[in-house]
């Protein structure tokens, strides 16, 4: 079942409204200018009137997606538009980021603009609106238009106008250009300036500026120490997580767990640059945040181990309207994004049965209905016992195989299914195991690639937690382990490893807290410390473009 549920659409402020002289080059001289009409100080940032939004910030009840996010399949960006993966790198040491201060979700008073020269023998101009979400104060909303013809667009920004760390592609189709700023640090002034590329000519608006307001109170302060950040993936990125499930307690082992319930994003400083309050949702017990494909939505879900009360709830990038509800009874744990937006996961065939045999569903947001992909009783039916199936706990997509992994904690076992048509290709470990050399007791998260496969151990070496490495072949059913990282933190429920792009793995200690970054050699280069209990964790090098799996 899919309802709307929470509130009503929350009012934008702190809205700069500028009518922007350009530069504009067209391959030649086109005019020295006369230095450009200067932004001066903005007059307070005036507010919007009557709260209104555009059309991104709700969804309909069937599903319908807004354009709140940016880069869909449809933004084209302009070439050479890299985006930087934000941040700064610390040099070494310990750097302690992600404090809030203020509660309710404070806003600056006003914006101001720089001029950044002439027109460039051009008529054309901008209209750029520079705004933040009262949802989400850290998150920007530009909406423009330009009385020229325009081929695809970025928008840059950053805290120095100078030299801009971040960028975001621009969805043309998108009504007013509207695009999403996102990964800006709290309480902090960034400049905004927009580039639009069209008949072979290429416009820049004048600079905007605009200052970050306060995430609520109660987020994790998450402490990064570098052992060697000049190796990290992305110079350290971002992740996405959430905490609330009723189980860890931070540093230490399990203790009881969080009471709040928050999903948020931190950046590679350990600043906290998103979050959104669960506690009064359906997901208030998040053990699994992940954000959609076309970058508009983060998805949360419930832990919901043994009731019967699944549920998975999609929340706009920006904060706004009211997020879509699916009740999913006997859902649990984890999900993962198709590559057309569904949902994959995984649920109990009687919701009502505390451990009863699962199988793996596909949900399609746009109209909520469910339909199997896999049973696991198909070819592990005979290893459950009469009062419990297997215990599924993570669930991947596999781009590269257009597969389905999932792993099984009570058979030792994760298995691989053809997607969509729900065929076994593959049982890593257990008593079933296509490779008899694979070989472990206990497993959460792990990440599969035709040749190879990364485990989270959770009963591993060390009186913690390891991270187990199989080379295999398919074909020929053989498969050889490598060396496997015991750092001896702990993590009895959930635990996660993932590939990066780079070969480096990211490591999550879910129930102590911890993640760790470590090299294709297994030498540790980045520790982050939070003081509570996480989820499962994804890192990426940008909040733009596709999200893991399918940034590899």
């Amino acid at each position: 079942m899919h309802r709307n549920h929470l509130g009503t659409l929350a009012r934008l402020s702190t809205l700069v409204l500028l009518t922007l002289p350009i530069a504009c080059n067209s391959g030649g001289s086109g005019g020295s200018g006369t230095g450009g009409a200067n932004g001066g100080a903005g007059s307070g940032g005036t507010t919007s009137s009557g709260g209104t939004t555009s059309s991104g910030g709700t969804t309909s009840s069937g599903g319908t997606t807004s354009s709140a996010g940016t880069t869909s399949s449809g933004g084209t960006t302009s070439s050479g538009g890299t985006t930087s993966s934000g941040g700064t790198t610390s040099s070494g040491g310990t750097t302690s980021g992600g404090t809030t201060s203020n509660s309710g979700g404070t806003t600056s008073s006003g914006g101001t603009t720089t001029g950044i020269g002439g027109a460039g023998g051009s008529d054309s101009s901008f209209t750029v609106n520079v705004e933040l979400s009262t949802a989400i104060p850290t998150v920007g909303i530009v909406t423009w238009s330009l009385d020229s013809p325009i081929d695809n667009a970025t928008i840059d920004f950053g805290r120095d106008q100078s030299s801009f760390e971040l960028q975001a592609p621009v969805d043309l189709q998108a009504q007013n250009h509207r695009t999403l700023l996102l990964g800006m640090k709290q309480n902090t002034t960034y400049y905004v300036k927009v580039t639009a590329v069209g008949g072979g000519q290429t416009y820049v608006s004048q600079v905007a500026s605009i200052k970050t307001g306060s995430l609520p109170d109660g987020l994790p302060v998450a402490t990064v120490t570098d052992h060697d950040a000049s190796a990290l993936y992305a110079g350290g990125g971002f992740t996405v997580t959430c905490m609330g499930y009723p189980m860890g307690g931070g540093p230490g082992g399990p203790g009881g767990g969080s009471t709040a319930s928050f999903a948020f994003i931190f950046d590679r400083d350990g600043d906290m640059v998103w979050a959104y309050d669960l506690s009064q949702t359906v997901a208030s017990q998040c053990t699994r945040a992940r954000m959609s494909v076309d970058g508009k939505y983060m998805w949360t879900g419930s832990f919901s181990n043994t009731t019967p009360d699944g549920a998975l709830l999609r929340i706009s990038m920006d904060g706004l309207g009211t997020p879509d509800e699916y009740s999913l009874p006997g859902r649990s744990h984890d999900f993962a994004i198709l590559p057309d937006d569904h949902v994959v996961y995984f649920a109990r065939d009687n919701a009502q049965a505390q451990m009863d045999a699962e199988s793996i569903l596909e949900l399609d947001p746009s109209t909520s209905q469910t339909k199997l992909i896999y049973s696991e009783v198909t070819d592990f039916g005979d290893l459950f016992d009469a009062n419990r199936g297997g215990h599924t706990n993570q669930v991947n997509y596999v781009p590269e195989l257009k597969a389905v992994s999932f792993s099984m904690y009570f058979i030792n076992t994760i298995a691989l299914v053809s997607y969509p048509d729900g065929k076994l290709l593959a049982a890593f470990g257990g008593d079933k195991s296509t490779f008899s050399t694979m070989s472990w007791s206990g497993q959460h998260g792990h990440d599969i690639y035709p040749d190879h496969i990364v485990i989270f151990n959770n009963s591993g070496t060390n009186n913690g937690a390891s991270v187990l490495r199989f080379n295999y072949d398919l074909q020929a059913t053989t498969a050889t382990e490598e060396s496997s990282y015991s750092s001896g933190l702990t993590s009895p429920a959930l635990g996660d490893v993932k590939e990066l792009p780079n070969g480096n793995y990211f490591v999550t200690y879910s129930t102590t807290g911890f993640m760790h970054e470590i090299d294709s050699s297994l030498k540790l280069l980045r520790e982050i410390a939070t003081e509570v209990a996480l989820a499962y964790a994804e890192h990426r090098a940008s909040l733009y473009g596709p999200p893991p799996p399918y940034d590899r």
